[in-house]
């Protein structure tokens, strides 16, 4: 719970410290970010939010999430299938994916090594910035 507290401050002082206004919607969304500890998408954000503000709009929730993601509040993340999820965690980070039960987990590396292999990369001159791995498995769970 202080957790939840905590990451709820995080998000509002970085909202302040990056101009985006703290309307009533987006501290609903900031509550249920803070709160969900797992990486999600737009729709689960809209289903929690409209039990406070039933006349909330799914694309006011788009909107405000899409404005964190431009002010560094979010990071897309984007595994593939139907939904884009967002991840809260702004440190550098890989995933975990279950290939059974779906679930995406917060992955962090001491250090990766990698050789690209210029031959069939065809990359050109392109510098490479980053470095994002999603790992797929069985959870412990699923197991």
């Amino acid at each position: 719970m202080a957790e939840n507290k905590e990451n709820l401050q995080i998000l509002i002082s970085l909202s302040k410290e990056r101009g985006l206004k703290l309307t009533p919607q987006r501290m609903v969304i900031f509550q249920i970010l803070s709160e969900a500890n797992q990486h999600i998408t737009v729709d689960e954000v809209y289903k929690r939010a409209k039990e406070e503000y039933p006349m909330l709009s799914l694309a006011t929730v788009y909107r405000n999430m899409e404005q964190m993601v431009e002010s560094d509040l979010l990071k897309h993340l984007d595994l593939g299938g139907t939904s884009m999820r967002y991840d809260t965690n702004l440190e550098k980070h890989h995933h975990f994916v279950c290939t059974k039960c779906g679930k995406v987990s917060d992955v962090y590396l001491d250090k990766v090594n990698y050789s690209l292999d210029e031959s069939r990369s065809r990359l050109g001159k392109a510098q490479i910035n980053s470095l994002d791995l999603h790992l797929q498995g069985t959870c412990g769970e699923c197991l």
